[in-house]
């Protein structure tokens, strides 16, 4: 059995050269366009977040507000209170039995702290990480 080894001719060459090369420059021109897709995309992400995070903080805003307006009044009506337990006394004395009279509220020094209220929030489920959804220590 003889084996005999010959050149291969350059035309196949050529042919296969002349077919991929028109193929990777469309390869090349689709795989730009969809990167920049993508970088269009992440710019809309982006943006979009930066707005949430702008409600986000609109929201935090508020809720802090609304949170001392709460202690300011916590604060006002336990001076007020004290006052007006006299009174409170002289009318549940002369009215029937059933009606009982609530005990006194703590005099606090000053207005109620954010830490004190946060405190007095009832916790009914764990804390958890709103964009990941899992849980924070």
């Amino acid at each position: 059995m003889t084996v005999i080894y010959t050149a291969q001719s350059a035309v196949p060459e050529t042919k296969t050269r002349g077919v991929l090369l028109p193929l990777l420059v469309i390869l090349f021109l689709v795989s730009y366009g969809i990167l920049t897709l993508l970088v269009v995309e992440q710019g809309r992400t982006i943006e979009a977040q930066r707005s949430l995070l702008r409600e986000m903080l609109k929201d935090s805003t508020q809720l802090a507000s609304l949170k001392d307006k709460l202690a300011r009044d916590v604060a006002a009506q336990s001076h007020d209170k004290p006052a007006a337990r006299p009174d409170q006394k002289e009318a549940v004395s002369g009215s029937s039995p059933s009606v009982v009279p609530k005990p006194p509220l703590r005099k606090q020094d000053g207005p109620v702290s954010r830490r004190a209220l946060r405190k007095k929030l009832p916790r009914d489920r764990p804390r958890t990480c709103r964009m990941c959804g899992g849980s924070r220590g």
